[in-house]
């Protein structure tokens, strides 16, 4: 079990695949929080560390250096959003509003329409398979408003894809609540519920 947040970062950087990516629409969505809680000065110096100019949405790009990006903007919202975890939440908030911005996701939301929770989440696998090169997601239905999904060779904190959940069914004009149950450090489950 991880005893601290700065422990999981040290372990998710170093146990991430070398050939792990993420694209660069997700990147770009954790810059523009940053840039809207704390500047556009501490946003372009945080791209910086990474790139020497902006990340193409639709490239990938090392999940190495989305981890780095991730647990820098995260210790910069920490004071606004009251910890570090929940800092990261904020973020895989950004993301999936991001996501949804995308052609990708304007296309998918398309398919599947954009009131029913259950179709979302069914396809969660398929979305997240276009937004990241690693990992496998399923889905189980729990019931008319209760749904799983479990996680496996996941590289990104729980915190991360529990605010991105939570967004989603947010998004679509429901209330509910995302409960996430870590099972190892690349493996979690979530029951999402509204």
């Amino acid at each position: 079990m991880l005893a601290t947040a700065a422990q999981e970062r040290t372990q998710r950087m170093s146990s991430a695949p070398e050939n792990a990516t993420v694209r660069g629409l997700i990147f770009n969505a954790v810059f523009k929080l940053v840039a809207q809680q704390q500047g556009e000065k501490e946003a372009t110096e945080l791209r910086a560390t990474i790139a020497a100019r902006p990340l193409v949405d639709f490239f990938s790009y090392p999940v190495r250096d989305f981890l780095q990006v991730l647990y820098s903007a995260a210790d910069l919202l920490a004071p606004k959003y009251g910890s570090v975890e929940a800092a990261i939440q904020a973020c895989g908030a950004a993301a999936v509003g991001g996501f949804f911005q995308s052609n990708v996701g304007k296309t998918l939301t398309h398919i599947i329409g954009n009131k029913d929770p259950k179709r979302l989440f069914s396809s969660s696998p398929t979305a997240y398979a276009t937004a990241v090169s690693y990992g496998k997601r399923e889905y189980t239905a729990l019931g008319e408003r209760r749904v799983r999904l479990h996680f496996t060779g996941d590289i990104q904190p729980v915190e991360f894809h529990q605010g991105l959940l939570a967004e989603a069914l947010r998004s679509m004009g429901h209330q509910g609540r995302v409960e996430a149950r870590k099972l190892g450090l690349d493996e979690a489950e979530y029951i999402i519920e509204w």
